[in-house]
């Protein structure tokens, strides 16, 4: 870890509020901001390699107290023997913005306190990332944010309170106060720690999102899908349409470590479509997810959980690797055996002959992570109608479309503007699925249906919204035969593509 002496250098904010937690544990000492002064601007033309330094290092001045600087032993749990004395420490840290204009320099380091804590003060009172926590948003708005969705008024609200003290939070609410101007059905809720300022998770489910899911609700699939740029990952839940596509019906942005995210993320996008709860039939996770999935069935009754056989089977084969190299290649093949039990006498016939020839360690850790958990992954245990393979599938088309928008050194808000923009992408439909489908389709609005322009003509660009049910192209008009427009309008709501029901017969009969 090293000393936190003069002439320290760090190149980001995140690089110095993580040596300073693990520095303050390492040392049992409590500081609070004394003063701060925002970086809000930089060089007019900086070189190529260095990066946007308002957003990595934050500020230009920092001063740090200790928790106990100025005040009295009486207003405080600083053990002292005359209860009148004013404790004020001295211990202190200052940073600066360094010559080069690219990097913090410790300035001062006062490292000495004229004081003890008392015995427990630093664990009831010390918190990680308490630096990294957002200047603008007071704790009592953080805390009630946190409990629901957001209405458009208070994320402006919001946005006023960050204005010139957080950039990247305020950028982050620019983007949520542009979705609820395109779309005011969307849900949103933004979770920041209990009494920090600091953001935990964004979950987000668009209008045409919450239609899908209200469309096709049966069978859910949620999975870590891309990792972001400052410490968040992107966690998508996908449904399966009509037409057996995994559709998007969900995101949540969150910090690595949060917990219980699963049961967050299953009981928020029950809230923001309440109609799904009894419809659920089947939600599968990937094997990062397995932490609270018991609990998701008070969430969706009727909702049987799996667990990607094919992820379980990759972390246990990693394991095997680190825990049993040399026995690895006799055990791989009962790990297989064992997922694929056709009954529950041959898993426990498969587990006594992994018993056998797995050493201690791994077959420990099987038996307290995975074997507990055999219902949600265990082929004799599995949902009948879900086909083995459909998860990754799914899964794999999923990042295929997010995981070029969403480069590492985009920052949190720019990752989510990406995400809202891949919402209404150009609908571009199989040839095979409609002769009419060769022409180009323009781009949807937000959720509703737009006008065909050019009546759809042979060749000509027209937009398409989710669902209409007739149009006043000639291919349409001629027999009644679905066009090019219709076909883009189920594929967009999630409906057959081939439906066989009937079209409208309009005036003329």
């Amino acid at each position: 870890m090293g000393d936190l002496g003069l002439g320290r250098e760090f190149h980001t904010w995140h690089q110095f509020t993580s040596f300073f937690d693990d520095w303050c544990e390492a040392h049992k000492a409590l500081f609070i901001v004394a003063s701060l002064k925002p970086l809000v601007s930089q060089r007019r033309h900086p070189p190529p390699y260095l990066p946007n330094l308002a957003a990595t290092l934050r500020f230009r001045f920092v001063r740090l107290i200790c928790r106990h600087s100025g005040t009295y032993v009486g207003q405080s749990t600083v053990q002292r023997n005359k209860l009148s004395e004013k404790i004020a420490c001295p211990a202190s840290v200052t940073l600066r913005l360094g010559p080069k204009k690219d990097r913090l320099v410790v300035i001062e380091a006062n490292l000495e306190h004229n004081h003890q804590l008392a015995a427990g003060e630093f664990a009831r009172r010390f918190r990680r990332r308490q630096l990294e926590a957002s200047l603008g948003l007071p704790i009592r708005i953080t805390n009630s944010v946190s409990k629901r969705f957001l209405a458009p008024d208070l994320v402006r609200n919001l946005e006023d309170y960050s204005r010139d003290k957080d950039k990247g939070m305020c950028e982050l609410l620019a983007q949520l106060d542009g979705l609820f101007q395109a779309d005011p059905g969307a849900k949103v809720k933004l979770v920041f720690q209990e009494d920090v300022a600091i953001l935990g998770c964004i979950f987000l489910a668009t209008s045409p999102m919450r239609e899908l899911l209200r469309a096709a609700p049966r069978l859910l699939f949620l999975d870590l899908a891309a990792g972001l740029g400052g410490d968040f990952d992107l966690y998508s839940v996908l449904c399966q349409d009509a037409d057996g596509r995994g559709r998007e019906a969900a995101y949540c942005l969150a910090r690595r470590g949060t917990r219980d995210l699963l049961v967050f993320i299953v009981a928020s996008l029950v809230q923001s479509v309440p109609d799904i709860k009894a419809r659920v039939e089947c939600l599968t996770v990937g094997a990062a997810l397995p932490a609270g999935a018991d609990a998701v069935e008070d969430v969706l009754p009727r909702a049987r959980v799996q667990i990607c056989r094919a992820q379980v089977l990759e972390a246990l084969g990693r394991r095997a690797r680190e825990l049993a190299p040399l026995r690895r290649g006799r055990l791989l093949p009962l790990l297989r055996r064992l997922a694929r039990a056709a009954s529950p006498g041959a898993y426990g016939r498969d587990l006594s002959r992994l018993e056998d020839a797995a050493p201690l360690a791994f077959l420990r850790y099987y038996l307290e992570t995975w074997h507990p958990l055999k219902g949600m992954w265990v082929a004799c245990w599995a949902y009948p109608e879900l086909r083995e393979g459909v998860f990754a599938a799914h899964l794999a088309a999923h990042r295929r479309k997010v995981l070029p928008a969403l480069a590492p050194a985009r920052s949190l808000a720019a990752c989510l503007g990406e995400l809202l923009a891949l919402q209404a992408p150009p609908l571009e439909l199989p040839a095979r699925e409609a002769a009419e489908a060769a022409a180009p389709v323009a781009e949807p609005g937000p959720g509703g249906v737009r006008e065909a322009e050019g009546a759809g003509g042979p060749g000509g660009p027209f937009l398409a919204g989710p669902g209409p049910a007739s149009c006043g192209c000639p291919v349409f008009g001629s027999g009644r035969r679905p066009c090019r427009r219709l076909f883009a309008g189920r594929l967009w709501a999630g409906e057959p593509l081939c439906d066989a029901r009937p079209l409208p017969v309009g005036e003329d009969g």
